[in-house]
């Protein structure tokens, strides 16, 4: 049976680019969900506008 080692040499700057990666793209994800539920919450007015608007336009 073989066995391997693994070498666990520190490198600092390896850590902080992934660090600052690893936040950079939190920050991204987080302004995608604001996005995607901001245009969600247009989606509802939108479809009464469409679904609507004719016939309450036709009244004036």
């Amino acid at each position: 049976m073989a066995t391997a080692t693994l070498s666990t040499t520190s490198r600092p700057g390896a850590r902080v680019g992934t660090t600052t990666s690893a936040a950079v793209l939190s920050v991204l994800g987080t302004i995608v969900a604001i996005g995607i539920a901001a245009t969600s919450l247009l989606i509802v007015p939108v479809a009464l506008l469409v679904a609507f608007g004719p016939s309450l336009l036709a009244r004036f």
